[in-house]
């Protein structure tokens, strides 16, 4: 038999279990390493080097080309943890390593705490086709609301249940063909955007509880008048649901 005569009393099904594991921890390895190209080394609240880092090596720095031609990004890379590092924070420690942070100023406005935002590109997100996802629903052909009540129009009720402005437009994600944020017509002259999933629509008005009505003035702005960029969109979202905590004066009225 060949199993018997070229292999003698070598015991394959040993083989084939041995060489499974050692395929499985060559696996875990390679994933482990993979998933350390952004966050690592680990560092200290103050940007020191942590003392626990670890217990695999950092892997070589990689190149990917990004899509639509938007360049390309090396990881782990010091210069791309540099730039996607937020600097001098309105935060002082409250007591030794671990402990909490407390904001120094205006934390909604100083961007700290629950008013935090990552420093993305400052850039529109593309669709598959390179065209900005997110748009005022009267620049897209084709698009209605079909279900529920439009907003736009209605008068719009902070959380201390003042009027500051009226719905002006719904900016809508094309590819996802959802509502993502509020365009306000604001009493000051200015406009704003509020993430959808912040207000409520009734049938004569629209409520953000998040905010009071003096806080909406410093919403983040947006530089375009039909598109925002990513990191315009964190802020505004980051300063918005910050107020469920720094906001103060909010009712329950109806």
């Amino acid at each position: 038999m060949l199993g018997v005569t070229f292999f003698g009393n070598f015991d394959l099904a040993s083989l084939a279990i041995w060489l499974f594991w050692g395929f499985f921890a060559v696996l875990i390895y390679y994933l482990q390493t993979e998933n350390m190209r952004e966050g690592f080394p680990f560092e200290n609240e103050d940007g020191s080097e942590a003392s626990n880092q670890a217990i695999f090596p950092l892997p070589k720095p990689k190149t990917f080309l990004l899509p639509l031609g938007r360049g390309s990004v090396t990881v782990p890379s010091a210069e791309n943890e540099a730039a996607h590092r937020r600097s001098d924070l309105a935060l002082a420690p409250s007591g030794s390593q671990g402990f909490p942070l407390i904001p120094t100023g205006n934390p909604m406005l100083d961007g700290v705490g629950p008013a935090s935002w990552a420093p993305r590109r400052d850039e529109p997100e593309l669709d598959a086709h390179g065209h900005a996802k997110l748009r005022p629903m009267a620049a897209v052909e084709g698009l209605v609301v079909s279900a529920g009540r439009d907003p736009r129009g209605l008068p719009v009720q902070a959380g201390d249940l003042e009027v500051v402005g009226r719905v002006k437009e719904m900016w809508v994600d094309v590819s996802e063909q959802l509502v993502r944020y509020l365009e306000i017509d604001l009493n000051n002259g200015t406009t704003r955007l509020v993430p959808m999933t912040m207000a409520k629509i009734w049938a004569d008005r629209v409520r953000i509880n998040a905010l009071t009505s003096d806080l909406f003035p410093a919403i983040p702005a947006h530089r375009a008048p039909d598109t925002v960029t990513k990191l315009e969109e964190d802020k505004i979202s980051a300063y918005v649901a910050s107020g469920w905590m720094y906001a103060k004066g909010r009712k329950r009225g109806h």
